[in-house]
């Protein structure tokens, strides 16, 4: 009979040297950068977790946190110009911090469990952390899913079918695990102690995973939209500023335009915030509006900021019908510290129209999955959505609204300043874009009216919450690292024998 040892001291100082290490975090950070950037690269989101797992998994056991926060921290630059000049330096500071023990704490995770589980169930530890911690966010935050890892895909169309699902946490869980398993079996090629036959079960159930999802993207991408489509145009200009104080000036340029692009029996929509105006000018302004939609049979919305005579400040939308009615929506999310003066709105705005049920919302409001499956619940169809960007992030505001279509199984007409305005479908596809300019922009496209059932509009965030529990009960009842060879660092040298 023979004992086995193991020299756990030298075992953990051994393994992957620190410098290679520190290098494989940061390629992670960099392609972790890219997916985070106003304009991703989608690609860059599947394979970022590989490098700094294999680092992880391949060296000792106390430098995994740091791994990951590297990974976190490089990760934020690209965005970070874009978070000081929009929410400013003190929420910068908070996102970054986030992003570092995030990505530290979810590295740290995903090495631990190849040690506690076997390594088919390992392979999820960090999409399932990762798309835990998406659901807190969106719980949490001020900012709705802004800033998501989950947009870095909205290229890769059958990735974010699984939003139909299971929301934005579905959509992370999906693009890290196949960079999970590449930097397991990365790591084994390094010098880790995982086994190739567990580490082939994983890839197994890796590949299961990933083209069951992936299949059912391609088959819901290849499904015809049905019913009936409605003529739509989104009119937006870049050439006032700020928000000007004089209706008259502002129609005058927006009127003519209006006159010729809102179509009979169809939708026109301009943006978000095209006049400041008292309620007495919104009246007026109003007034016109509904006028232009008796004349020309058409539903109009324009956005507007009304200050009433107690100083209060709403920004508002106000939906006129073909038959004369005016209807106001208030927006629901103003952008923190930007909207402060901002009387937030309490109720959504759901309509009647010749093709179905529409509803309005404005800008930020589509930030928020479940304001967006909301209107699913109420049978909206089509979503009208006046918006003002920022230019930089221009790209990445108009698809991180057109997701919301996908999630609740709607088309989105979103018309913005200094942005892309857009018809997108319930599968996320841009029917017809435009990028506005100091001229007037013109987007005219034929939307889906018929609403798309989708599984996360019942059962909401349950995919994220599921993971986050499962992480936490893992965590909770998994016996601990610290026995026997298991505690060794994943990289061990070769035992000695001595007779017993």
């Amino acid at each position: 009979m023979t004992t086995v040892t193991l020299d756990t001291r030298r075992a953990e100082t051994g393994g992957l040297p620190l410098g290679a290490a520190l290098a494989l975090a940061a390629l992670s950070g960099g392609l972790l950068a890219l997916s985070y950037s106003l304009n991703p690269l989608w690609p860059a989101a599947w394979l970022a977790p590989a490098p700094v797992l294999a680092a992880a998994v391949a060296g000792p056991r106390g430098r995994t946190w740091l791994l990951g926060a590297v990974m976190g921290l490089i990760g934020g630059v690209t965005t970070l110009s874009y978070y000081l000049s929009v929410p400013g330096p003190v929420a910068t500071a908070i996102i970054m911090l986030l992003h570092v023990l995030l990505w530290g704490g979810a590295v740290r995770f995903a090495a631990s469990m190849t040690r506690r589980l076997p390594l088919a169930v390992a392979v999820f530890a960090l999409p399932a952390l990762l798309a835990g911690a998406e659901t807190l966010v969106l719980a949490m935050s001020p900012h709705g899913s802004a800033g998501s890892l989950a947009y870095s895909q909205m290229d890769a169309l059958p990735a974010i079918q699984v939003a139909a699902f299971g929301g934005i946490p579905a959509v992370v869980f999906l693009v890290l695990t196949p960079g999970a398993w590449l930097g397991l079996a990365a790591g084994r090629l390094m010098g880790a102690e995982l086994s190739w036959r567990g580490l082939i079960a994983a890839g197994a159930v890796v590949v299961a995973v990933t083209g069951a999802a992936l299949g059912y993207g391609v088959w819901r991408l290849g499904q015809a939209e049905t019913g009936p489509r409605l003529a739509v145009a989104m009119l937006a200009t870049d050439h006032f500023a700020r928000e000007p104080e004089d209706w008259g000036t502002v129609w005058a340029v927006y009127g003519p335009a209006a006159e010729r692009a809102a179509p009979a029996g169809g939708i026109l929509v301009l943006p978000e915030k095209i006049a400041l105006l008292s309620t007495a000018q919104a009246q007026v302004a109003a007034g016109q509006v509904a006028d232009l939609a008796r004349r020309r049979g058409a539903t109009v919305l324009v956005g507007l900021e009304v200050r009433d005579g107690a100083g209060r400040y709403r920004n508002q939308a106000v939906l006129a019908q073909p038959d004369g009615r005016v209807t106001l929506y208030d927006k629901q999310h103003p952008v923190p510290g930007l909207e402060a003066r901002d009387i937030p709105g309490r109720s959504d705005l759901v309509v009647p129209s010749s093709a179905g049920r529409v509803g309005v919302a404005i800008c930020k409001d589509m930030h928020f999955p479940d304001l967006g499956r909301g209107y699913g619940g109420r049978g909206a169809g089509l979503m009208l959505v006046p918006a003002w960007d920022f230019v930089r992030d221009a790209w990445l505001s108009d698809r991180l609204t057109a997701l919301r279509g996908v999630e609740s199984g709607y088309a989105i007409v979103r018309a913005t300043r200094e942005g892309i305005s857009s018809l997108s479908d319930s599968r996320g596809r841009i029917l017809a874009e435009g990028m506005s300019g100091p001229g007037m922009t013109l987007v005219t496209g034929m939307a889906p009216t018929a609403r798309t059932p989708a599984v996360y509009g019942r059962v909401g965030d349950l995919f994220g919450w599921l993971c986050l529990a499962g992480c936490a009960g893992v965590m909770a009842l998994s016996p601990r690292a610290g026995r026997g060879s298991r505690s060794a660092p994943l990289r061990a040298p070769s035992p000695r024998r001595r007779p017993s």
